[in-house]
């Protein structure tokens, strides 16, 4: 408790004597120059007790309390992830002439890239907007599909 009132002892002294120069010296070069000693001294006074903490005894667990995972909130940002990749890969469909297809991925999202294991795909309301795409329309879903999300051909599986 010593250490304590004597610092602030000293930082009272400081702001003080910061006072009475900034109330005495007339403005000009020099008082700048003085000012800005007296603060570099100012901010050696405030940090002085620093020197005197033990980091190595210091226990952070106290200090910082103790922190959890919110594992929900993880699980839901993972899924809006999912539906947004899911939304992604329908629009490209669409784009490429394939509309009203519906695309579910099984996986996780929790690193930068999605790490997914499977993706369904139902074509029961699919609308070809071009005859012509009906010859290899697996083909040609996998290929949109490959080209958005990392996966094995084996892994998409179509219902109709």
């Amino acid at each position: 408790m010593e250490k304590v009132s004597s610092w602030l002892l000293s930082v009272v002294g400081i702001v003080i004597i910061a006072l009475l120069v900034d109330i005495l010296l007339p403005v000009g070069k020099t008082s700048k120059l003085i000012k800005s000693v007296l603060a570099i001294f100012s901010i050696f006074v405030f940090i002085s007790p620093l020197k005197s903490i033990d980091l190595n005894n210091f226990n952070f667990s106290s200090f910082f309390g103790n922190i959890e995972i919110d594992s929900s909130f993880v699980e839901d940002r993972n899924n809006e992830k999912m539906r947004a990749l899911e939304k992604s890969i329908e629009n490209n469909l669409d784009e490429n002439g394939y509309s009203g297809v519906k695309v579910q991925l099984q996986g996780e999202y929790l690193a930068e890239k999605p790490n997914i294991t499977n993706v369904f795909v139902d074509l029961c309301e699919l609308v070809l907007k071009d005859e012509k795409l009906n010859i290899d329309k697996y083909t040609n879903i996998v290929a949109v599909i490959k080209k958005i999300v990392t996966i094995k051909e084996e892994c998409i599986i179509f219902y109709e």
